[in-house]
């Protein structure tokens, strides 16, 4: 009787690291969407920017212009760039967090209750990824609202 009912905890156990497991790569994949989008917009952004130095440039028609659009429109896309990175970087982590869910979720089928993941999931917490951590080069965000300088 008590293997029985070892095994139905064993079983309980891996069902509720694997819903909380399948939540949490959920919210992951919304965040990288999130993050996709702002790429795009970012680049959408600067599209007008460059557009905007070329058309003052146009206006004023001298030599002397072109070599200050030009200057302008690199620095433009260096502060692009590096926002692109930083947000290309997010998305890494955020794939990074789902790779180690899925480790730590074939971990925790095969090793029953042992381990960090069914430890977690006998206390109720879901998972052995922390969510809410930061990366080493990452801030806290919230996807799709610009941080204020």
């Amino acid at each position: 009787m008590s293997d029985l009912l070892q095994s139905m905890k064993r079983v309980s156990q891996r069902l509720v690291t694997s819903v909380a497991d399948t939540g949490a790569k959920t919210m992951l994949k919304t965040d990288m969407v999130f993050l996709e989008r702002d790429i795009k917009a970012r680049k959408q952004a600067f599209g007008i920017e460059v557009y905007d130095i070329l058309q003052s440039n146009a206006s004023s028609g001298t030599t002397g212009a072109a070599t200050i659009s030009a200057s302008d429109i690199q620095k433009a896309y260096e502060v692009c760039h590096a926002d692109i990175q930083h947000l290309e970087n997010k998305v890494n982590s955020k794939k990074r967090e789902m790779d180690n869910i899925d480790q730590s979720s074939g971990v925790a089928g095969t090793a029953g209750v042992g381990g960090a993941a069914g430890a977690a999931g006998a206390a109720g917490v879901g998972t052995s990824v922390d969510l809410n951590s930061v990366g080493m080069d990452d801030e806290p965000e919230a996807p799709g609202i610009p941080s204020t300088p």
